[in-house]
């Protein structure tokens, strides 16, 4: 009997729990992420990586600090799709004072649960654009029906306004916070992360049919980091730091074949080409123009060789040239979609300047230098012995022993020559394997 009434009392306690809200108990963490810049794939991974931590431990709430130009319609559309399918509700806030949620940013601020923006931020400018620049009309106008209506879908599934979500797509339109609000594009205003937690806090959210009360007023904070091979993938995904990553790697190879031997410049070159091609995978670049530019560090080598008077050198400035202009310049037919409203992907036209200028100064430097060096008479070597001068040390029957350059060599002395005694001095005419052949020199 007892068996049955405590089998009776379980059941209705879990038909009650079912049936009201799931309010998560004070003391479960909030987990916290912060996207400072563009957002590329080791930002995607960090994201995903956060909330399936968060999942993991069973906390109550994952927090998106959020302040982004932009970045990759493929990396903003994975983490979209981590933040809807969570069992966790997700915040975004776009903050601190100063940040904003622009291009990709927008829709990942449309797909959260709940949407913060601190004060003196800005949200908007979502107009798709291509890597290179430059994209055909009908291209343009596919991009950007597709990312109206995917926009428009996650701001009914959140309840925001879906038509000012679709202007920030098509014409670019953006709102500050306190407009943001009036608008009913966010949720709230909040200074920073507390100021959002004690906002929020017993608010219910809707998660795949359940309602869930926020407890957050006093939940602990977890932040969590981005971790070291992350951030230096989030480095390297940048034009700018991938075009001074191969520059320096041919301004190194071009150091270690003026001067062979030093083997520092060679593995400084050699670690920047890796890196190089760590960031070209990851960022689609003009192989054309990065084929163009290891081709200039091929022609110097050609005219430290076989010397050309410069012509080599020249055409090697030239093919730079011609390289680092097209190297972000990407064929129309490869022309993947990026979220950054005027932000075209490409280096700064000041940082062309600079490297172009200094990579042909260190070249006709190097050719200068490698030229010169070419024309200094041998140090070592069978080159070095000829010509020179040494002494008679001892005499052993036909051959003598002389001392030239501080090294002691069996020599004998040219035919017809009168025959050598010690001390006499001599000078180096001829090499026979490891015999000198020499020759009196007179004392004047």
């Amino acid at each position: 009997m007892m068996r049955r009434r405590l089998l009776y009392l379980l059941s209705f306690v879990a038909l009650v729990l079912l049936a009201s809200p799931l309010s998560l108990g004070q003391g479960h963490e909030v987990i916290v992420a912060r996207v400072d810049g563009a957002i590329d794939p080791s930002v995607a991974r960090y994201v995903l990586a956060t909330i399936r931590q968060a999942e993991i431990q069973g906390a109550q709430l994952v927090v998106l600090v959020l302040d982004t130009p932009g970045g990759l319609d493929v990396s903003m559309r994975a983490i979209v799709q981590a933040m809807i399918r969570s069992p966790l509700p997700v915040a975004v806030l776009v903050g601190p004072a100063g940040a904003r949620a622009a291009s990709a940013g927008v829709f990942i601020a449309y797909a959260a649960d709940v949407l913060a923006m601190a004060p003196s931020t800005n949200i908007g400018a979502a107009h798709p654009v291509a890597l290179g620049g430059q994209m055909p009309e009908d291209e343009v106008e596919k991009a950007t029906s597709d990312a109206a209506a995917y926009i428009r879908s996650l701001a009914q599934a959140t309840g925001r306004n879906a038509d000012w979500a679709a202007q920030a797509v098509r014409q670019s339109v953006s709102a500050t916070a306190e407009e943001a609000l009036q608008l009913h594009v966010i949720d709230l205003i909040a200074t920073d992360v507390p100021d959002l937690l004690k906002k929020i806090d017993g608010r219910t959210v809707n998660k795949h049919g359940r309602s869930i009360i926020l407890d957050t007023s006093e939940a602990p904070l977890q932040e969590v980091v981005m971790s070291l091979p992350e951030q230096l993938v989030h480095m390297l995904i940048n034009p700018s730091v991938t075009y001074l990553l191969l520059a320096v790697a041919v301004w190194a190879l071009i150091a270690e074949f003026s001067a062979p031997g030093i083997s520092l410049p060679g593995v400084i070159g050699v670690v920047c080409l890796v890196l190089f091609a760590v960031s070209a995978s990851i960022i689609p670049i003009n192989w054309a123009g990065a084929g163009l530019i290891i081709l200039s560090l091929i022609f110097f080598i050609m005219d430290l060789n076989a010397p050309t008077h410069g012509v080599l050198t020249i055409g090697g400035i030239a093919t730079f040239v011609l390289g680092s202009l097209l190297l972000f310049r990407l064929p129309r037919s490869f022309q993947p979609a990026v979220m950054p409203q005027a932000q075209v992907w490409q280096a700064p036209v000041w940082l062309l300047v600079v490297v172009i200028g200094s990579t042909s100064a260190i070249l006709l430097l190097a050719l200068r230098m490698g030229v010169k060096a070419q024309k200094l008479a041998p140090v070592t070597g069978r080159g070095a012995l000829l010509g020179a001068v040494g002494r008679v040390t001892s005499i052993q029957g036909d051959l003598a022993t002389v001392q030239v350059r501080g090294e002691l060599w069996s020599a004998r002395p040219l035919e017809n020559e009168p025959k050598l005694k010690k001390g006499d001095t001599v000078r180096v005419t001829n090499i026979e394997g490891l015999t000198l052949i020499v020759r009196k020199e007179d004392k004047e």
